[in-house]
């Protein structure tokens, strides 16, 4: 009895979520605000532009272009653990 209660409660909570989700949110606004000069970081000091880099290449891309060959790795070694597993396991069957 309880059991059945206990999986009514969970699947019906989580067929409420997805209602919870789509109810109306009320979005507050903050107003734009002005900012005096003396609150602004200045400096006096140029900007070197030699050490400005122009990139179309977002903080994501970056991220994505130096995680990459860590996940093809991984995948790769997986995938090869895998079947190493599977050759070992049919050579015990055929060895029994």
């Amino acid at each position: 009895m309880r059991a059945k209660l206990a999986a009514s409660v969970l699947l019906g909570s989580g067929l409420l979520f997805p209602i919870a989700a789509m109810a109306d949110e009320e979005v507050d606004f903050i107003a734009p605000t002005k900012v005096e000069r003396t609150q602004l970081n200045t400096s006096d000091t140029p900007i070197d532009f030699s050490k400005v880099e122009i990139s179309t290449l977002t903080p994501a891309d970056r991220f994505v272009n130096a995680t990459t060959p860590l996940v093809v790795s991984l995948g790769l070694g997986s995938l090869a653990l895998v079947a190493y597993t599977l050759i070992q396991g049919a050579r015990e069957l055929d060895g029994e």
